[in-house]
């Protein structure tokens, strides 16, 4: 016989993950659950966020994660091969020479490299996003991939984020298994915790990091049936 659940705690306001200035770092030992949280927490801040979906050569997407299970719309969904998801450092320093002024302030060049160094794909998406006056959403999923290519400390990791923000885009990065000291360059820092004995309704958001002053706090610890939408988006009748 099944467990009656708890009442729900008061949803979070976790539309605060859609502030200017803000970038999100999700991270859990299970793909599937992981994506699908993500994917929730991106449309309580944005109802048609992007997805870049990075993949191994021959790999399909997750086929219980919102790619797979068809709720992505294909004109907001790009998959990079993870090749294609390393930095682009030797392009960023070429384009530098041929596409920037020498008289170009040092901070208006820096930010146009710190662009282009981010994947082709990543660049395309941001630059072709349409916002209707909003920053729109980004998630850039299953970055675990390509974590030995990417600095592992918040003060290297810091200035991709900012590229994104300062594109006028909101990231929300998700990465499965053990996170790095990097994920503390993030605004907002959360694990997605999943209930021991299966039952995907009893798992959890830990947050690790939220900025001072927000509903949702360092330490909160908030049950899936508390945050908007996401049992549906679990497929859990």
């Amino acid at each position: 016989m099944m467990r009656a659940s708890r009442p729900a705690d008061p949803p979070p306001e976790l539309s605060a993950l859609g502030g200017e200035g803000l970038g999100t770092f999700l991270y859990g030992p299970e793909r599937a659950t992981l994506l699908q949280v993500t994917w929730t927490l991106a449309r309580l801040n944005d109802p048609n966020p992007y997805w870049v979906d990075i993949r191994e050569a021959g790999m399909e997407g997750e086929t219980q994660g919102p790619v797979g299970l068809g709720r992505i719309p294909e004109d907001h969904l790009y998959i990079v091969l993870e090749p294609d998801a390393r930095p682009q450092d030797a392009e960023a320093n070429m384009a530098l020479w041929t596409m920037v002024r020498s008289d170009e302030p040092k901070s208006v060049v820096a930010e146009f490299t710190d662009f282009l160094r981010l994947p082709p794909t990543v660049q395309e998406a941001v630059s072709r996003s349409k916002s209707n006056g909003r920053r729109p959403v980004f998630v850039i999923a299953n970055t675990d991939r390509v974590r030995p290519y990417y600095p592992k400390v918040a003060t290297d990791v810091r200035p991709i984020i900012d590229t994104m923000l300062r594109a006028g885009v909101i990231p929300i990065f998700a990465s499965t298994g053990q996170p790095g000291l990097g994920r503390w360059a993030f605004d907002f820092v959360f694990e997605v915790r999943p209930d021991p004995g299966g039952d995907r309704r009893r798992g959890s958001l830990v947050c690790e990091r939220a900025p001072p002053g927000l509903a949702v706090a360092s330490g909160q610890v908030l049950p899936f049936e508390s945050i908007p939408g996401l049992l549906h988006d679990l497929a859990v009748d």
